[in-house]
């Protein structure tokens, strides 16, 4: 158990759950449930699988660092901080080559802190699985989970069977992108498609190895880094999926039957808050459904939202922000921060 390591991918700002998540404030940070963030909830899913705190690290940038060290010192024992944000290729990579050097017989499982798991016990048994996997086999292993629904907003990977039992391990036979509506009907009724979850578990000799074969260039430049030759940011800026995990013949899938998502835009943060905490403040409906509130203002506890007359709306109130916006139109709220960079008022972000 003391060569195995659990790193936290954590350098996003979540810019689609403005104005909950703000530039000093990312989404990762922001209370969630029990007024716990989701990086809390992340670590407190994998504390039980660590051996020790110094088995749990995150991976992060320099303007977050300071806020992990301050808040999360009790429950990781490393902090591997990039010098700036090229993607999860550059962050993987960088991280692997400074476990190498802790530990030459490091397996590492990487994950995100910005997903929500709900059965944190199955979650736990299929991170086992991976990892006792990777510490065999000169593998990479990916999860993906069971699709639910048509989703748009993930990757999809197939198996190359087509008789399929979740904890089992199959050869990947193809990564797809993002696909329009139409085709994610398509992958739903495939038995051997599943959601690209950005979990991965490798010895972080093969994860260097593959990075070596699958992406020379970003490798060589991560070499130029630490020979001082050029700046960090200088990097090709590029995810792991596109890097290694699609051109890589080592790749192995583990499909997963828990419930998993994606805290990707304000619609699902605040359905899941209301499922499982409920309202975070007082909500009236007259003539009115389905609507979703969070107020993050000091005096919150001393408002309530009323809703007459509509349906389907998210409204969201900071300190100095309001946003109001249809529950299937808030991926939309990039176009306010383009907006409000236009007007040069940055102070708002």
């Amino acid at each position: 158990m003391q060569n195995r390591y659990f790193m936290i991918l954590c350098g996003g700002g979540g810019h689609r759950l403005w104005p909950l998540s703000r530039k000093n404030r990312p989404k990762q940070f922001i209370p969630f449930l029990n007024d716990k963030s989701l990086l809390q909830h992340t670590i407190d899913r994998i504390i039980p699988l660590a051996n020790s705190k110094e088995n749990i690290g995150v991976v992060t940038i320099k303007n977050q660092a300071d806020y992990i060290k301050q808040n999360f010192k009790d429950n990781i024992g490393m902090i591997i901080q990039e010098p700036a944000s090229c993607n999860t290729g550059p962050a993987i990579l960088y991280s692997c080559l400074q476990l190498q050097e802790k530990n030459k017989d490091a397996v590492v499982l990487y994950l995100a802190a910005d997903t929500f798991v709900p059965d944190s016990k199955a979650y736990r048994s299929y991170l086992n699985k991976a990892i006792e996997y990777a510490a065999n086999n000169d593998k990479i292993v990916t999860l993906g989970v069971m699709p639910t629904r048509p989703a748009t907003g993930y990757g999809y990977i197939q198996a190359d069977s087509k008789e399929i039992n979740c904890g089992q391990f199959y050869n990947v036979g193809e990564f797809h992108e993002k696909p329009k509506l139409e085709l994610a009907k398509q992958y739903i009724q495939q038995s051997n498609m599943f959601w690209n979850i950005g979990i991965f578990a490798c010895k972080v000799s093969v994860f260097i190895e593959e990075f070596k074969v699958c992406a020379p260039d970003v490798f060589d430049l991560m070499q130029q880094y630490l020979e001082d030759k050029i700046e960090y940011k200088d990097i090709t800026n590029i995810s792991v999926d596109y890097a290694v995990m699609e051109k890589s013949d080592k790749v192995v899938l583990l499909p997963c039957d828990f419930e998993w998502y994606d805290i990707g835009n304000l619609d699902v943060f605040l359905s899941l808050q209301k499922r499982f905490f409920g309202d975070s403040i007082k909500i009236i409906n007259i003539n009115s459904s389905r609507n979703l509130a969070q107020v993050l203002s000091k005096d919150s506890k001393k408002k309530i939202v009323a809703f007459i007359g509509v349906d389907d709306l998210c409204l969201v109130e900071d300190e100095d922000v309001i946003l109001v916006a249809k529950r299937d139109e808030v991926e939309s709220v990039k176009e306010v921060l383009v907006t409000i960079k236009k007007e040069s008022l940055q102070n708002f972000l």
